[in-house]
């Protein structure tokens, strides 16, 4: 294959894109007033209210299975009363990210696909959560499953050819596309990923999970969370998922299912339950 790479760093494919650039903004206002001990949950629905497009998203996808709460959440005080206020930043960054990247055009994928995929790691990665004995302590799983693959979107229209090359090496190698994409580009889309939450001040469980998605026990704080997010990442790249080829992918990478600290007795009720929420929830998000 023709030498391709060149300077490139990730500082300057991202500096040189205006939507990179910066987070969204209602985002950081709902972080800043978390943040500040003198505000409390009535400031933070007062900033999400004030986008209603945002605030109907966020009450739509707190009264889906997702939560299954089994009365109506009506407001969005009462949801972050009910869910908390660490969930609702979670999920506010999950909504405007999604609503920022699914118009960001790209010719080597459909917005719909990658974001079918990563809605559904993202849910994997939740469910698996929720049956953790540490599981009050997992809970941005969700938003690192769901952009975990989000430096893909940025290589991708950033610089296509690039990408597509390292695509065809990684088919024509039998390597992976992260390790195809740094022997042509010079680094991957996790470390893109990673960059890009590092430079939007994103929690730092988010810039974690990508910066040692390839190791996921080198990560000092983070290590589960990643763990299970590269598991359901792993699990989720089958064809059709099922209890069978589950385990089958969890005995292949045996030392990142480790780092779970998950028995895999938990696999089939996980599957089930991620296959009869993921419409519903995909219908939400994207």
């Amino acid at each position: 294959m023709p030498e391709l790479t060149s300077n490139l760093t990730i500082e300057t494919l991202l500096s040189e894109n205006v939507e990179l650039a910066s987070p969204p903004e209602v985002f950081l206002k709902v972080s800043e007033i978390i943040d500040d001990p003198t505000k409390n949950a009535k400031d933070v629905g007062v900033v999400i209210e004030n986008d209603p497009g945002l605030a109907t998203r966020l009450l739509k996808i707190v009264n889906s299975a997702f939560f299954g709460f089994s009365s109506k959440i009506t407001s969005i005080p009462h949801a972050i009363t009910i869910v908390g206020v660490q969930d609702i930043r979670n999920l506010v960054l999950a909504t405007l990210v999604v609503s920022r990247f699914s118009t960001y055009p790209n010719k080597l994928m459909s917005m719909r696909d990658f974001w079918k995929s990563s809605v559904y790691i993202a849910l994997l990665a939740k469910i698996m959560a929720n049956l953790h004995p540490k599981s009050r302590q997992l809970g941005a799983v969700f938003t690192c499953g769901l952009l975990h693959n989000i430096g893909r979107l940025i290589t991708y229209n950033r610089i296509p050819d690039l990408a597509k090359a390292a695509l065809l090496s990684a088919e024509s190698d039998l390597i992976t596309e992260d390790e195809a994409e740094r022997q042509i580009i010079g680094f991957d889309h996790y470390q893109v990923g990673a960059q890009l939450a590092s430079d939007w001040l994103l929690p730092q469980v988010i810039v974690d999970s990508l910066t040692f998605h390839r190791e996921p026990g080198r990560s000092t704080h983070h290590a589960t969370e990643t763990a299970i997010v590269v598991a359901c990442h792993h699990m989720a790249s089958m064809d059709a998922l099922t209890l069978e080829n589950a385990e089958q992918v969890t005995g292949q990478y045996a030392a990142v299912w480790e780092i779970t600290e998950l028995d895999k007795s938990i696999l089939e009720p996980v599957i089930d339950e991620a296959n009869t929420q993921f419409d519903e929830l995909f219908k939400l998000i994207f």
